[in-house]
């Protein structure tokens, strides 16, 4: 191929780049059937008194819950793009807990609200290299908040959102039938407050009732260091 032909091509590619509502409407479309996760993880955390494991249920609509090694609890709403804490055996939560919502919310109105919430403007979109693979840039690269989905597999890579700490989604893979990240990182412009290993990602039987403050006042005493 003739360098003016792989480059005209390259003009091409660049320029068929799909609306972000329509790139949302694709990726609720892909998550339809997504149930409830449970997962289990290795931590590495900056701050040297955080767990050494975690363990995380995760449900599209009720929320996240969080517990570690060391008898802490936590409780996440559900769709916020802050990802709130409602309850926690300390709060405010440590910094080392990831924000899981944008992974597993599978309604497209839920996700508009999330990515709104998040200060991604849909009206913005164009096509970058994530590692190996091509992504949509959801806000695009100029912008202080960006949502990174890969294009073919519409996988959530990385999420930007200003000053606070990004959150970046790799080595996704199988485990079992449920695609997840291997590797999640929450890193601000020091380097990586946090790395999760996952062990293991499994479907759960969740209700609203495994969201309450009830579950977090349930917790053992935290163990010493």
């Amino acid at each position: 191929m003739s360098g003016a032909l792989a480059r005209a091509l390259a003009l091409v590619w660049l320029a068929y780049v799909l609306p972000g509502d329509r790139v949302v409407s694709m990726l609720a479309d892909a998550r339809a059937g997504r149930t409830p996760l449970h997962i289990e993880a290795k931590l590495q955390a900056r701050d040297s008194s955080a767990p050494t494991h975690v363990a995380i249920d995760l449900h599209p609509e009720l929320g996240e819950r969080v517990s570690d090694d060391r008898g802490g609890r936590w409780l996440l709403s559900g769709g916020s793009a802050s990802g709130r804490t409602t309850a926690g055996t300390k709060t405010p939560a440590p910094a080392w807990i990831p924000d899981l919502a944008p992974l597993v919310l599978r309604h497209e109105s839920e996700l508009r609200g999330w990515l709104a919430g998040a200060g991604i403007d849909l009206q913005q979109n164009e096509l970058a290299r994530c590692g190996d693979d091509d992504c949509w840039v959801l806000g695009t690269r100029q912008s202080p908040a960006q949502a990174w989905i890969e294009k073919s597999g519409l996988e959530l890579r990385r999420v930007v959102r200003g000053k606070e700490p990004r959150a970046v989604f790799e080595q996704w893979q199988d485990f079992g039938k449920v695609r997840f990240p291997a590797r999640i990182e929450i890193a601000d412009d020091s380097g990586a407050i946090a790395t999760l290993s996952v062990e293991s990602v499994s479907a759960a039987s969740l209700a609203a009732s495994d969201f309450t403050p009830a579950w977090v006042q349930t917790a053992g005493s935290p163990k010493a260091r």
